[in-house]
């Protein structure tokens, strides 16, 4: 009978090993691509991020070409009314189809009106995203 050599690894030696092994799945996971659904579930939050902060020229990055082409960074800002101050939007739910996506946000808004000054009322707002040259963008109709 032959003696079939063992290999053993002392802890000190595997604990590197399975770090590694840790990081190489993480890595895969990064890899893996995300839904249409959860790169638009992405990109409406960044676009809500924006103009709650008052930063509407970065939130006209998120329309689509087109719009941009009629309507200018510098004029965007028009295209909202001044009777409440958005404090937060969550996506509650996306639904998407070969180049459409619906997305329904949760809105809470601080309104400046009689009768409801500071007092938060919560809504949602249905939007669309439209697929164009590979990327999502939110459909903003003129």
């Amino acid at each position: 009978m032959m003696d079939t050599p063992r290999f053993r690894l002392s802890r000190r030696a595997l604990a590197p090993l399975l770090a590694a092994g840790v990081l190489a799945l993480a890595g895969c996971a990064a890899l893996t691509p995300k839904t249409p659904e959860q790169v638009v579930a992405e990109r409406a939050e960044a676009r809500w991020a924006a103009l709650i902060d008052g930063e509407f020229g970065k939130a006209w990055t998120y329309t689509q070409p087109g719009y941009r082409a009629i309507i200018k960074q510098k004029d965007y800002r028009k295209q909202f009314g001044r009777a409440g101050q958005w404090k937060g939007a969550q996506v509650h739910e996306v639904k998407c189809e070969a180049e459409r996506c619906m997305v329904k946000i949760r809105l809470t808004t601080q309104f400046e009106i009689p009768n409801f000054v500071g007092k938060d009322v919560v809504g949602y707002v249905d939007e669309q995203w439209v697929r164009e040259d590979g990327q999502w963008w939110y459909y903003q109709a003129l």
